[in-house]
């Protein structure tokens, strides 16, 4: 957390690490273990080939028309990653899930980063989350952040699903209740990744519904994070939360804080011009439906790479409740606005899938 953002270093980037525009820079290739032919469930429409998942993502992409096509200019890498990003909606099962140890570190594709200028988190948070995949000998590489909402489910944002990640599940661990990433708490499996049937995995993400679903594969003790019922306004404050980098200059995955940061962030109103994205912005992602925007108080604080997914949290009543997750800046991180899937929002699709 650089005070809070979520990006890596550069304009208009979500928190995904820039080793996934590395990895399909040359030309995508089915993840790993599908042979391009896999099938996966996608909520209500029944099993999708991953060839389908591609022709359902390259239309969408076609639907942003000029506004779009301005956007793209110049993208290189990252249209080839969206050319071949996975269809909305996917409910993706696990193979036999394999013991995960743990160990530090961070980049790659499928991983993300994010808060600067914040602090180390002293209030115990039973639900925080980090999603873990072992890379490079370390087993608890920090891919993402999650908010625990059911004693077997945890919420984030669904572009930590969306690339080869959501075609293995058993691949990914999670780490449950500690604010040390790399101790404590409990270590979960993962039963399967769900993300919301609206969301498109392309550059703009003009379309929201930057939400997602981690079914694990035992349920663990911690005490899940109540649902927030009501969107943040104008003026409120809302605590992010995450252990995404704390410099923007930061790249190593290794500089990735092992303690969980959190730093307070003003609600803007949405119409405010830092929240929205314009053709002059290149390759900045703006305000959306179902997104609310928080502001850097000073230039200085933030979310940064490696804070997607992880919970904007508001208090009600004296509780903590997960008012959003952390899906995108509209710039440089600690720089420009953040913005946040509004969890109050997608209420009824969540609790529809978690029951």
């Amino acid at each position: 957390m650089y005070g809070g953002r979520a990006r890596h270093g550069r304009t208009g980037a979500d928190v995904c690490d820039e080793g996934v525009l590395d990895r399909y820079s040359g030309g995508a290739t089915p993840p790993s273990g599908t042979n391009g032919t896999a099938t996966s469930t996608n909520e209500g429409i029944g099993p999708i080939s991953y060839a389908q998942h591609t022709q359902h993502s390259t239309r969408a992409r076609a639907t942003t028309g000029a506004r779009g096509a301005r956007r793209r200019a110049g993208r290189g890498a990252w249209t080839a990653l969206v050319a071949t990003g996975l269809a909305a909606g996917l409910t993706l099962a696990a193979a036999p899930a394999q013991a995960a140890t743990q160990g530090p570190g961070q980049d790659g594709p499928g991983y993300s980063t994010r808060i600067i200028g914040g602090s180390d988190s002293t209030e115990a948070y039973p639900f925080v989350v980090s999603l873990q995949k072992e890379r490079d000998g370390d087993p608890d590489s920090h891919a993402c952040g999650g908010t625990l909402i059911a004693p077997d489910w945890v919420l984030t944002a669904a572009h930590c699903l969306s690339t080869e990640k959501l075609n293995d599940p058993a691949q990914y661990h999670v780490r449950v209740g500690s604010l040390d990433r790399t101790e404590g708490g409990t270590v979960a499996q993962v039963e399967k990744f769900v993300v919301h049937p609206e969301w498109k995995y392309y550059e703009d993400h003009e379309d929201g519904q930057d939400v997602g679903l981690i079914k694990l594969a035992e349920k663990v003790e911690q005490t899940p994070a109540p649902l927030a019922t009501t969107k943040p306004q104008p003026g409120d404050t809302v605590k992010a939360t995450g252990w995404g980098y704390t410099s923007a200059a930061d790249d190593d995955p290794k500089q990735l804080p092992v303690k969980h940061q959190e730093v307070d962030l003003p609600v803007l109103d949405p119409s405010t011009p830092r929240c929205n994205s314009t053709p002059e912005d290149g390759d900045a992602w703006g305000i959306a439906e179902g997104d609310f925007c928080v502001d850097n108080t000073d230039g200085k604080v933030g979310t940064c790479g490696g804070d997607s997914g992880a919970p904007g949290l508001i208090k009600v009543a004296g509780r903590w409740e997960v008012a959003g997750l952390n899906s995108r800046g509209v710039g440089e991180c600690a720089t420009a606005a953040d913005i946040f899937t509004s969890v109050a929002d997608h209420h009824d699709w969540i609790t529809s899938v978690i029951g």
